[in-house]
């Protein structure tokens, strides 16, 4: 059938919504690591393929999904808003960001690209404004919360419309923006609003969606990408974002399945210290496996190295969130308190949703 009758009620996290989050992480740390192995380990274009066809998927579900709990900020006062969001987003960006740094270099020098270390490091001087490295996701957060507070009085359906232009454009690249971080938030930021729009509907269709349903929404996408992606389609204004509607839906589909998956619901639970510890660590292990001992192995074992290396990413990224209870690692992913505005100190929360 296409539809259950009932929507069962959804009490503290959700599980669906965690193995979305899951899902999506995972395809981000997937993306990353073989972008970071390709040209060490061999020939890994199968698995390059892989993620430009899943990229319809992979951040406008992330973005969608960080969106569905965002409607109840935009009316707070800032402070608030700051206590419970921003102060944890600008502060594992910039922390990040440095931290990342090093990691980064070697990276450049593993792939042979020449270093100009003045150069490096104005470029992390000025990533509050032009950030860097794969934390552009965290400062497009930062932004998407402060624009729906900016926006709060303009109506939504107008806000959607301009947002959706916005993408078309940059999704077709008609206009070069400063950044490819700028590029994002344009392309994204209509998903985010989506997600907090639409809540309603995504959760009636989440929950009451059957199996018919769910596979007719998986296959469409599945062929659909398809054809976009061998024939290179995505320049086509409104065709990539329009997939990428399809591509969310599919991803909450599967959502409906993973969501029976302890791991991935767990891993969907802990999404912002995966997010900032896994490229430095995939690119330690790529440099690693470009050391001339094991890269003779590591190019026999080629197709296999960009899930094992992202796996490896995830479970070391959680390992360290683990033993980071205690200050001073806890300041690795969450800011200290004294960045707190006082007298909305009580009402700070944490940023997983």
């Amino acid at each position: 059938m296409f539809w259950r009758a009932e929507m069962p009620p959804h009490q503290g996290r959700i599980d669906w919504v965690d193995a979305g989050k899951g899902l999506a992480i995972a395809l981000v740390v997937l993306f990353h690591s073989a972008r970071w192995l390709a040209g060490i380990v061999g020939d890994i274009s199968g698995w390059l393929w892989l993620n430009d066809f899943l990229a319809t998927m992979r951040m406008p579900l992330f973005f969608t999904l960080s969106g569905l709990f965002a409607a109840k900020w935009a009316a707070v006062p800032l402070a608030r808003l700051w206590n419970a969001k921003l102060r944890l987003f600008v502060w594992v960006f910039l922390l990040w960001e440095v931290l990342g740094l090093g990691p980064y270099l070697i990276g450049l020098a593993v792939h042979g690209v020449g270093i100009n270390l003045r150069r490096e490091l104005f470029e992390t001087a000025i990533s509050p404004l032009v950030p860097r490295f794969e934390l552009w996701f965290i400062w497009a957060l930062a932004v998407f919360f402060l624009l729906n507070r900016a926006l709060r009085s303009v109506p939504v359906m107008i806000t959607m419309s301009v947002a959706a232009v916005l993408s078309v454009v940059a999704f077709t690249d008609v206009i070069p923006l400063p950044s490819p971080s700028w590029t994002g938030v344009c392309k994204y930021y209509v998903f985010f609003l989506a997600g907090m729009t639409f809540k309603r509907a995504l959760f009636q269709y989440a929950s009451r969606s059957g199996w018919l349903l769910r596979g007719l929404v998986v296959t469409g996408w599945l062929a659909v990408a398809f054809v976009v992606t061998v024939f290179d389609a995505s320049r086509i204004p409104g065709v990539y974002p329009a997939l990428a509607c399809l591509g969310v839906l599919a991803g909450v589909a599967l959502s409906q399945v993973l969501q029976r998956v302890a791991a991935i619901v767990r891993l969907g639970s802990r999404t912002l210290p995966v997010y900032l510890a896994h490229t430095p660590i995939v690119i330690l292990i790529s440099a690693g496996l470009a050391w001339p001992p094991v890269n003779d192995v590591a190019r026999v074992l080629a197709p296999a190295l960009p899930p094992a290396v992202a796996l490896a990413a995830i479970v070391l990224a959680l390992g360290l969130y683990r033993v980071s209870a205690r200050p001073p690692l806890r300041y690795l992913f969450e800011p200290p308190p004294r960045l707190l505005v006082a007298g909305t100190a009580g009402e700070a929360t944490n940023a997983a949703r």
